[in-house]
């Protein structure tokens, strides 16, 4: 093994010698078996196939990998489960900061699972000659937008009540999509490593 670390230190640092071959540093480098050089040539190695990669691009072309991760959410080869899991966790964290009148924080989560929802009309879902769009255009939109009310408002008692037409209007929209086994229901105990008062 040791044979095997010290060909591969000598293989890749070989052409660094040649460029600077009385460079001190690099020659203490090649006669210590240090994890720290591998570590450093395995990173430089992973910048330069990364850099090639990218075909030149500059920075301001290439994205981010948060814009990456939402553009890939916004095509339409995404399965519809995979939308509705995300409208199922802003749907309970918009419970526990309305509960806990973080107007804020609400507002954040109920904007979310509109754009969800929008994106979700927009993209024309169909599934077995059930318009699935249409029932999220006619069914849940317009619950967000009252429950948006309640949140503008700060008033805790008329956001829970909406909350809960809400979770019923969803269980209704399963129903008429034939997926009436997915119910779903107000959450009782907060499952988030996340503390949702307004402290």
């Amino acid at each position: 093994m040791r044979y095997l670390e010290k060909s591969f230190q000598t293989f890749t640092l070989f052409p660094l010698v040649l460029y600077k071959p009385n460079n001190y540093i690099l020659r203490l480098m090649l006669t210590k078996n240090s994890p720290l050089l591998i570590t450093a040539i395995l990173m430089t190695g992973l910048l330069v196939v990364s850099a090639s990669c990218t075909g030149g691009q500059s920075e301001s072309e290439s994205t981010s990998v948060t814009e990456s991760v939402h553009q890939q959410a916004e095509q339409p080869d995404l399965p519809l489960i995979y939308h509705m899991s995300f409208i199922s966790r802003y749907s309970k964290k918009l419970y526990f900061a309305g509960e806990a009148e973080n107007w804020e924080l609400a507002d954040i989560y109920n904007h979310e699972i509109e754009e969800i929802s929008e994106d979700i009309v927009t993209r024309g879902e169909v599934h077995d000659g059930i318009n699935i769009s249409e029932l999220m255009d006619t069914m849940l939109l317009p619950q967000i937008e009252q429950i948006e009310e309640a949140i503008d408002s700060g008033d805790r008692k008329m956001f829970m009540d909406r909350y809960n037409v809400m979770i019923q209007t969803c269980n209704q929209c399963h129903a008429a999509s034939d997926y009436g086994a997915v119910k779903v229901i107000v959450p009782e105990t907060n499952p988030f490593n996340q503390d949702f008062s307004t402290d």
